[in-house]
């Protein structure tokens, strides 16, 4: 079976608004809803994790398009709303994919892509060549100057074998990290395979992202 997780449950601060990231409106859609629908098709059951106060209108809005989803209160952290989720999940196999509803423009071509690599590998996440020149800085001084031939960009869905993720996230509840994969990595699984992501695949983080994003949409509409 193939199990997603939507993380939706940060407030978005860097964008300014009153109301959390995921329940922004882009060309009057909120930014959850493009995931689920990219997923939906993909998956068995999905779990969508929403901040707190907001999982009884989440279930309004989408108990009827889509009866394979489950909404979830989020916690305070990431990682947190992902745990809480992951413990939805009462099976013993099968392939776990979790995705940022920030990032509302993830292709099925991905998806597919990162499914695949999971079932190969047992763990699978999308990554892009970083094409800046990038340095260590410390206190607005230069450190050092780092090999950028070996520095990627880490995008989601990330997809992981079901009983990896599982033992991953109940055994560093304690530490913290911003992608799924840093918990493989801390219990030593040396497989994680890089699919090549996606440059549109970027993730809604700031106001011109917002504006960014509409102009995208109104522009695929025309093609």
């Amino acid at each position: 079976m193939i199990f997603t997780i939507l993380v939706g449950a940060g407030k978005g601060k860097r964008l300014n608004l009153p109301i959390p990231k995921s329940f922004v409106e882009i060309e009057n859609k909120k930014l959850f809803l493009y995931s689920v629908e990219k997923f939906y098709k993909f998956s068995d059951k999905i779990f969508l994790a929403v901040p707190k106060g907001y999982v009884k209108k989440c279930r309004k809005i989408t108990k009827k398009n889509f009866s394979n989803l489950i909404v979830v209160k989020g916690g305070k952290r990431r990682q947190d709303s992902v745990f809480n989720c992951l413990k939805k999940i009462h099976n013993k196999e099968g392939i776990v994919l979790i995705h940022d509803t920030a990032r509302p423009f993830v292709s099925e071509n991905l998806i597919k892509r990162i499914i695949e690599g999971t079932k190969k590998y047992g763990a699978c996440i999308p990554v892009l060549k970083i094409t800046d020149t990038v340095k260590e800085v410390e206190k607005n001084f230069v450190k050092m100057t780092l090999d950028r031939e070996k520095l990627f960009i880490v995008q989601t869905p990330q997809g992981f074998k079901l009983e990896l993720i599982k033992k991953a996230y109940k055994n560093l509840k304690k530490i913290s990290g911003s992608d799924d994969s840093f918990f493989l990595e801390k219990i030593g699984y040396n497989k994680i395979y890089c699919e090549k992501g996606e440059i549109t695949n970027f993730k809604i983080t700031y106001p011109f992202d917002l504006i960014f994003a509409e102009f995208l949409i109104k522009k695929w509409a025309k093609e």
